[in-house]
């Protein structure tokens, strides 16, 4: 997992949000003033409000990491309570941190004698604290088609959400989920922001794909599933779920709880409900005989060129489909007439919103005057209707190929004269007026150690691929082989990356990379998948295998302290980390001696 360093002040957004905008008197809502962009920022000094008081909760702390792509936001909070009916300005906030200037918005708040009227249903009191929420109230994920019914070949497009709240998460994998008789699903990379429901603000991340059912019926769509892990602080006596909500910071301001903390991942897969779909087929009535199965809403871009050529010359037609639908079912338009004409296969091009055909005609006669007709249909699912456009013909000028004089071809002397050409070479011989070069006898080629290296080098250029291949497929196909290599290789390039680090000052950069080298190398050497990589799933590798007791507390050591810098910021001095170093690099040592 990667945490982000301080951002700057134009990579920052700070913004000012309340859970509740409304209250009665003696109500209190939860205010956060969030920075979006960084998790080092500190709670900034908001004065007194007339009228409201206001006391401080502490920070929450929210991440995510998606293909490698950070986000990171840090929240103070503060407990609002009014003194009097009214309606209250929260902010504009302005206040310099670092040589940096930063601004929130503005927020009203609605004072009331009494309670209002209109509660959401099951909504959580403010006085009620965040640890006592359900998981499926703080991360959840929705599936939502734009259509409850559709044709067959007829895109639908599909939203899935992420709404996290008030949570750290990394490692978010794309939604997936399978459905039979529907096109395979790929989603693109989501978008971010941030959402009010049930009184709460969310981060939310949107996923969005287009599907299509291959056959009628009645389907339920989904569950869509997203993996990824919650860091969590695991505190010594507690459960784990005590540890997912028990243990959040906002609400905690205690030194002792940070230094005995400990912050771990915990995977999770979350699924989204079932989605009801119609598939209709499409309908026989009215469909045209050259229909392919297109759906949608579409134009037909027809022009050919050049307008005038010689028979056998070349004619470029050129044919776009562009609109909304469902490409994947275009199909090349239809030519009305092909006579006089040569074609050859089209050239098919495909982006987001068009689809282009180049084809090549060759006109075989000069009695061709035109480019045929073509025609392109489609069933458009908003009419309910098949439509069939047609373009051309476009007007073509043929002239005849200019005729080449025939190749004249000279036959054989006659059989007298080639007789007697033949005797009267046979009579002479020829005088070699110069001798060429002269060699020695010794001095053969195959004596030479050119010949023999122009010998030998195919063999040896065809040793050194066989080998090459041969640890290709080695690598390929052997799980176990392949991850000794990896493991090497992070010992040599990890641990000189990490010894290049522990020249800085900066402590938390260093166990950074300390953490990264030991997940890579222990996850390559346990054949394990690196990412995700814990002590407890090392731990239980490492004592099948036989594996020191000693090695194994040197290992769960190093995790703590790496989470320490990590997540609870300690700094450490050079000599602890020039320590922790060499304790890596022995255990390093130590595990490719054993045979794993």
């Amino acid at each position: 997992m990667t945490l982000t360093g301080i951002s700057s002040a134009g990579d920052v957004k700070f913004e000012v949000s309340l859970d509740r905008e409304r209250l009665a008197l003696g109500e209190t809502a939860q205010l956060g003033l969030s920075f979006r962009g960084t998790q080092s920022m500190p709670a900034p000094d908001i004065g007194n409000i007339d009228g409201l008081e206001v006391r401080y909760v502490g920070p929450s702390t929210m991440m995510t990491v998606i293909n490698g792509q950070v986000s990171s936001s840090v929240t103070h909070m503060y407990l609002v309570q009014p003194l009097r009916v009214g309606k209250f300005q929260i902010g504009p906030f302005a206040f310099r941190y670092k040589n940096n200037n930063y601004a929130s918005n503005m927020i009203i708040l609605t004072v009331t004698e009494e309670r209002p009227l209109t509660q959401r249903p099951q909504q959580r009191p403010a006085e009620e604290p965040v640890e006592k929420m359900d998981v499926s109230d703080r991360i959840f994920v929705t599936l939502n088609l734009e259509k409850p019914t559709a044709y067959v070949n007829e895109l639908i497009p599909v939203t899935v959400k992420l709404y996290v709240n008030q949570m750290n998460v990394s490692d978010i994998q794309l939604p997936a989920f399978s459905q039979e008789g529907f096109s395979k699903v790929e989603f693109k990379e989501p978008k971010q922001y941030r959402e009010r429901m049930g009184g709460l603000t969310y981060d939310v991340l949107e996923f969005r794909t287009n599907l299509y059912a291959t056959r009628p019926g009645d389907y339920k769509v989904g569950p869509a599933k997203i993996k990824c892990n919650i860091v969590v602080r695991k505190r010594r006596g507690t459960s784990a779920q005590d540890d997912m909500f028990g243990g959040d910071p906002a609400l905690r301001d205690s030194f002792f709880d940070d230094f005995l903390a400990r912050y771990e991942k915990q995977p999770i897969e979350l699924k989204s409900d079932e989605v009801h779909l119609i598939v209709s087929p499409l309908p026989a009535e009215g469909m045209p005989k050259d229909f392919s199965g297109a759906v949608g809403d579409y134009q037909f871009i027809f022009n050919a060129n050049p307008a005038q050529v010689k028979t056998g010359d070349p004619v470029t037609v050129r044919m776009a489909i562009n609109g909304t639908g469902n490409f994947n079912t275009v199909l090349s338009p239809k030519f009305e007439n092909m006579e006089g004409f040569k074609a050859y296969e089209p050239e098919v091009k495909t982006q987001e919103n068009s689809k282009t055909f180049t084809q090549v005609l060759i006109p075989e006669t000069e009695k061709v005057t035109q480019v045929p007709r073509a025609a392109f249909s489609y069933f458009d699912p908003i009419a309910k209707a098949y439509k069939t456009i047609v373009q051309g013909p476009i007007s073509l000028t043929v002239e005849k190929a200019k005729e080449e004089l025939p190749s004249k071809v000279v036959g054989p002397a006659p059989v007298a004269a080639r007789q007697e050409e033949k005797e009267l070479a046979s009579d002479i011989i020829f005088i070699k007026e110069k001798p060429g070069r002269w060699m020695p006898r010794e001095n053969d080629l195959y004596k030479k150690w050119v010949f023999w290296m122009a010998v030998f080098i195919p063999f040896i250029l065809l040793a050194a691929i066989y080998i090459v291949v041969g640890r290709m497929n080695k690598m390929k196909y052997d799980a176990a082989y392949a991850s000794r290599i990896a493991a090497f290789k992070v010992t040599r390039s990890g641990m000189k990356a990490l010894k290049h680090k522990l020249r800085g000052s900066d402590s938390r950069v260093f166990y950074e990379a300390l953490f990264t080298t030991m997940q890579d190398y222990l996850g390559n050497r346990l054949h394990l998948p690196p990412a995700g990589l814990t002590f407890d799933i090392a731990a239980q590798r490492l004592s099948s295998e036989n594996v020191e007791m000693a090695v194994i507390t040197k290992i769960r050591n190093l995790f703590t302290v790496c989470d320490e810098a990590r997540f609870g910021f300690s700094t450490f001095n050079s000599e602890q980390m020039s320590d922790d170093y060499k304790e890596l690099e022995g255990i390093m040592k130590y595990l490719e001696r054993k045979r794993l």
